[in-house]
């Protein structure tokens, strides 16, 4: 699925250079030019990519820790800011407001030594604004500091569960009333908890599920799912460099299986980027994949993998609403969606959603299905996909697609992780309960 992805915990944003400057960039300050990126429109993994090469390797973490960090608890930092501020959030200067939630961050979230939160991000804010806007930092941020322990500044989660969740679980009411609608409180608390957690940096081994790590590379399978390990010590790319491997979220795994065995050639993987499903369906099947995306930048990341791997991979740019390609056995649509399944590893995505958004996406995906299930030929298979919880962009897009074409049907999988599976033989990953990303999938054969 398109979109901006945020990197997992232990990994460098996406085309990071290890090259530094000569005087690297102070991590709270690099931060702050993340969330000042962001605020004026540019996705969180494009600011953290353009902003990282300036800090000091060690020091990355740190900056990429506080920046998502301050974006996806945005809700959360800011009713501390406004407990202890002299004024609305709304009067404050955008320009301190990021300074506020920087350092909020650090004393209530990662528990940082007051000293240093608050010394640290003073001497950091110094540079950038004036004399009196750094005071005003210095002076919320001490009495937050001094405060915090003592005041609990969020609606009481029992007595309004609503606001508790958006202001203590940071996410948008119009998203937590359509979950509420949906499913019971206290799954919607599990999930908002899950989303609010920053990802770990998860491995698919593609031969088998008995790896044999490299030197200084430490890894813990994740239960209930064969063949996905979390990356507990080391780095991903000598995790990569001597395993045969993705970094995949055992959600998107699950897409790649539902697929089904011994996929009828040529198999199309449309939307692809960044290409891991395409790696995986080359290396689980051995069948040629054509991954087609519109992004010709994301797409360039496919090659490394595909090329590491000797997989029999190619990749062309391409609208999948127009392909350009007569027939497939098999086609695999990841289509372009809200997300709402990985906001924890798109940490400004929640902010950028909106109910309007959410029709233009159906629409688009309603396109790009009717595109490639006339690419089916008779009695291949069309799998689509989403990494989405919602209803009109799952099970709602493929009980309409099915009433308007009636070539097709929908068809149970080979096999599925326990619990993941609907009545009707959709894949349905729920991250409350798998601890995991979410994503959904169905399985539409070509009848005639």
């Amino acid at each position: 699925m398109g979109g901006a992805v945020e990197p997992a915990r232990g990994s460098a944003a996406p085309g990071l250079s290890p090259q530094t400057p000569l005087t690297p960039l102070n991590p709270r300050a690099a931060a702050h030019r993340i969330l000042a990126g962001v605020r004026v429109g540019t996705l969180s993994d494009l600011a953290a990519s353009r902003i990282l090469p300036d800090v000091d390797p060690v020091d990355r973490g740190l900056a990429l820790d506080i920046a998502f960090g301050c974006l996806r608890l945005r809700a959360r930092l800011d009713v501390w800011i406004e407990a202890f501020a002299d004024r609305p959030l709304r009067r404050i200067d955008p320009v301190v407001r990021d300074w506020l939630r920087i350092g909020v961050y650090q004393l209530t979230e990662l528990r940082t030594p007051d000293h240093a939160a608050v010394g640290e991000t003073v001497r950091a804010a110094r540079a950038g604004v004036g004399r009196k806007r750094v005071g005003y930092v210095n002076a919320v941020l001490r009495a937050v500091a001094r405060g915090r322990d003592g005041t609990d500044p969020f609606p009481a989660p029992d007595a309004d569960p609503v606001a508790h969740l958006c202001a203590w679980g940071s996410h948008p009411e119009w998203l937590l009333r359509r979950w509420l609608a949906r499913w019971p409180l206290a799954d919607v608390r599990r999930l908002v908890e899950r989303q609010n957690r920053p990802p770990d940096v998860v491995l698919r081994m593609l031969d088998g599920d008995d790896p044999a790590p490299p030197e200084g590379v430490r890894l813990a399978p994740v239960p209930g799912w064969p063949r996905s390990f979390t990356l507990a010590e080391g780095a991903p790319a000598a995790a990569l460099a001597g395993l045969r491997a993705v970094v995949q979220d055992p959600a998107a795994s699950s897409v790649v299986d539902y697929v089904g065995r011994r996929p009828a050639g040529p198999v199309l993987d449309v939307c692809a980027a960044p290409g891991t499903k395409a790696v995986g369906l080359a290396a689980e099947y051995g069948v040629p994949v054509v991954a087609l995306d519109i992004s010709r930048g994301r797409l360039a990341r496919l090659a490394a993998p595909a090329r590491r791997l000797k997989l029999p991979v190619s990749a062309a740019v391409a609208d999948a609403r127009r392909l350009p390609v007569a027939e497939a056995g098999t086609v695999l649509a990841d289509v372009p969606c809200t997300g709402t399944g990985v906001l924890r590893r798109r940490a400004d995505a929640r902010w950028r959603l909106d109910e309007r958004g959410l029709g233009a996406l159906v629409a688009l995906q309603r396109e790009i299905m009717d595109a490639c299930a006339d690419a089916v030929r008779p009695g291949g298979l069309l799998v689509y996909s989403t990494c989405s919880l919602e209803r009109e962009e799952n099970e709602g897009q493929v009980d309409a697609f099915l009433e308007r074409r009636l070539d097709y049907r929908r068809e149970p999988p080979d096999a599925a992780p326990d619990g993941c599976l609907t009545p009707r033989g959709d894949l349905f990953v729920r991250p409350w309960v798998t601890d995991t990303d979410g994503a959904y999938a169905a399985r539409l054969r070509r009848v005639a």
